[in-house]
């Protein structure tokens, strides 16, 4: 059965041991950030402080932060994450419009409106203030449709934060829409602690005017749930935690928004004039919890997403063009801009894997920093592997290919100003004349050992 709520999905985590209760205090300034750190370098569970400093609203960190906890929201085997996930993603199921939302079960407007109500974390100790890390921004245009997305969000007042749109996210072209309709505002919904479908698909970034929404439901099989906003035009998820309404200016209103430490793992410099999102509403649960993202040095459960959304849409760029592709991952350890792609080793003809590689300099926005082609014996999940894949079976000179000045990310430190980048493309494959034989047993032995394995007393 899918996940209705985020409460719904922490009671499985619970019962899959994969989570973790906090009854202390705890500090949202630095101290929750720690324990998130420690949690991501040891591959602990997701966590729930029941007591955090300032609040009396629980806060929920480190959800999705593996695969293994992937597989739990998605209802299906770990080594099945790629495949499950591209296959529910393509059937898309539309929202459904309902009269009613526990999300609305609290409802405060105008004065009443108070972030600091919520536990918001400051999560690192260069952060310039709190930011709300998991508020899944939601959209609505007429030409457009609807967009969902994490947009990062710095805490100003008790009534505004700084919402930052850039021009390669699709937030931005909404925003350059209401001004051509010559709108005063453009509303905005957050939804925080949403099911993990949502969260999930937040991180899709199909072409703009597609409805993440609807990906969603097709991730759950089941449509999500939509209840009309009090203050704006827009529906957000009935059964969210938290609704924050708001309206964006036009023109903007702005203000200095950052430093911020941010998913590519280093802190990001103060930003000069970002736009504000005054707050009308903010709306909830009888007893909500909040969600937080840590986000920092690698690795962090925003990057294990889109290890598998973003390789997704890598899948399905490549894949009209070059029928040998049989999966891509974006590796956590990469931060969104490495990409591993896995092709059919019988169909890899003379020639199509360099063809490949240059392909991927068009996908994804050209984001991409570093890719890598390997067979398909090779798990591209694990980077042990990929690592092996580089060591035997590339020789530099042949096997590597540089792109200078290449469109990149700002976020990547090394890039300049505008994120110009070198681009690095390995073809990881075995080529013709390889003297290697893989060394190990065979798939029957394997299978058999694997049914004898509890009477070895192995647990």
């Amino acid at each position: 059965m899918p996940f209705d709520n985020l409460k719904d999905f922490l009671d499985r985590l619970e019962q899959e041991q994969e989570l973790h209760r906090v009854p202390v205090e705890v500090d949202p300034k630095h101290e929750i950030g720690a324990i998130c750190r420690k949690l991501n370098v040891t591959k602990g569970p997701a966590v729930l402080f029941e007591k955090v400093k300032g609040s009396a609203i629980p806060l929920a960190s480190q959800l999705l932060a593996t695969n293994r906890r992937l597989a739990v929201a998605l209802e299906c085997e770990e080594k099945d994450l790629f495949s499950e996930t591209l296959k529910r993603s393509a059937r898309q199921i539309a929202p459904r419009l309902v009269r009613r939302g526990a999300c609305q079960d609290v409802v405060k407007t105008g004065k009443d409106v108070d972030l600091n109500e919520l536990p918001l974390a400051t999560n690192n100790p260069d952060d310039n203030a709190p930011y709300l890390t998991a508020g899944h921004v939601i959209l609505k245009d007429p030409e457009l449709g609807y967009n969902l997305a994490i947009y990062r969000m710095m805490c100003r007042s008790r009534h505004e934060v700084n919402l930052r749109f850039i021009p390669s996210h699709h937030g931005w072209a909404f925003l350059k829409k209401a001004e051509e309709r010559g709108l005063r505002a453009l509303p905005v919904a957050v939804a925080i602690g949403v099911d993990p479908a949502i969260y999930i698909a937040s991180q899709f970034e199909p072409k703009i005017g597609a409805n993440e929404l609807a990906i969603a439901g097709g991730l759950r099989n089941k449509a999500v749930d939509m209840v009309k906003c009090k203050t704006i035009d827009c529906e957000v998820p009935a059964h969210a935690e938290i609704i924050i309404e708001g309206e964006m200016k036009i023109p903007p209103r702005t203000g200095d928004e950052g430093p911020f430490g941010e998913f590519c793992g280093y802190t990001t410099d103060k930003v000069k004039d970002e736009r504000i999102l005054t707050i009308k509403a903010i709306t909830h649960k009888k007893r909500p919890i909040y969600h937080n993202i840590w986000l920092g040095k690698p690795p962090h459960e925003h990057l294990y997403i889109n290890a598998i959304s973003y390789g997704i849409q890598a899948y399905h760029d490549l894949k009209v063009r070059y029928p040998a592709v049989k999966a891509a991952y974006a590796p956590p350890s990469g931060v969104s801009i490495k990409l591993v792609i896995q092709i059919d080793s019988k169909m890899n003809t003379p020639g199509m894997v360099k063809n490949l590689l240059a392909s991927t300099l068009w996908t994804r926005g050209a984001m991409w920093k570093e890719v890598l082609v390997v067979d398909d014996d090779i798990d591209i999940t694990n980077n042990d592997e990929i690592d092996w894949a580089v060591v035997t079976r590339v020789q530099a000179g042949r096997d590597t290919f540089i792109v200078p000045g290449g469109q990149g990310s700002r976020l990547d430190p090394s890039s300049d100003e505008f994120g110009v980048t070198d681009k690095l493309l390995i073809d990881a494959t075995m080529k013709r004349g390889f003297r290697g034989k893989v060394a190990e047993p065979t798939k029957a032995m394997m299978d058999k050992i694997e049914t004898r394995w509890n009477r070895y007393g192995f647990r």
